[in-house]
């Protein structure tokens, strides 16, 4: 996560200093919006956004938050989303992997047990933003729901950021993650693995953005462990997989038995092809005509 946070940054301090020197900047992924203003990618988004000339968004609702924001038409161009370019590419190579196999090959702690494995019959989750592990009386009643819920209906298999270990071990639930039967830990895990396991998740638990956009085109269903999301049309309601739960566990739990019933329904909203990159290319080519 500390990489991503530096990329991000990396991104606004880029499109400053193209302003700047009088060098054109364009911004892939443009117009994503959370509305969240406390989360410092938000902030960069913005910036870079307004200091870029050449736009590429990912889909129409980033077109829609451009135009309310006074963006110029010409300064727009509709794309894809590029993140499907890599999984497309990627999904061969991911497919041909063992889950068994992934899931030895990655134990946080050596020799712990790896249950039967049956496709389609486990859950995933990835969980490091402060809102949700940073205090004791919001990640407490979520580790007592994973660990006394979803790991009685199935095993759960957990890439734990090294964030979400540290509260676990500040507020004393290391001992019982640990020592739950059907909590698999893992170390922060590869991209094919983690695209491997989404590919046959009963369901996935996340507060990631990335991982929505993956568990939509791959039909996983997705609980979106936050109150916004920069990405919405991973959503139900715009034809996804993703349902936002925020932390609060009744309403967690209340989602969590719908998407039990839910069958997989992979969806490849417009222009999420495999072929992003293409029109990227050629997006660039004629701003620079």
């Amino acid at each position: 996560m500390e990489i991503c946070k530096q990329l991000f940054d990396l991104a606004d301090c880029l499109s400053v200093t193209a302003r700047k020197q009088h060098v054109k900047c364009c911004h892939i992924e443009a117009g994503l919006r959370s509305g969240d203003w406390t989360m410092p990618e938000e902030i960069n988004r913005l910036v870079t956004d307004k200091l870029s000339d050449l736009l590429l968004t990912p889909d129409k609702l980033s077109i829609e938050n451009l135009k309310k924001e006074g963006v110029e038409d010409s300064r727009i161009d509709f794309v894809g989303n590029i993140m499907i370019d890599t999984l497309e590419e990627q999904r061969e190579t991911a497919a041909g992997l063992e889950i068994r196999d992934v899931l030895a090959s990655n134990l946080l702690i050596e020799g712990s047990a790896i249950p039967s494995v049956v496709e389609e019959n486990y859950a995933v989750m990835t969980l490091h933003r402060p809102s949700n592990v940073d205090l004791k009386e919001i990640f407490t009643p979520l580790v007592d729901f994973l660990t006394g819920e979803v790991t009685v209906d199935m095993p759960l298999f957990w890439p734990i950021h090294p964030r979400a270990r540290k509260q676990l071990e500040l507020f004393d639930l290391w001992d019982k993650v640990v020592s739950t039967p059907n909590l698999v830990l893992l170390r922060p895990i590869g991209y094919h693995d983690m695209l491997r396991l989404n590919m046959n998740a009963k369901l996935f638990l996340t507060d990631s953005g990335g991982l929505q956009e993956e568990c939509t085109v791959l039909g996983t269903p997705c609980l979106t462990l936050r109150w916004n999301t920069e990405r919405p049309i991973t959503l139900y309601e715009h034809g996804g997989a993703s349902v936002l739960v925020g932390n609060n566990v009744e309403r967690i739990r209340e989602e969590y038995q719908n998407a039990l019933i839910k069958e997989r329904k992979p969806v490849r909203p417009e222009l999420w092809d495999g072929h992003t990159a293409e029109r990227c290319l050629e997006a660039i080519v004629r701003a620079s005509e």
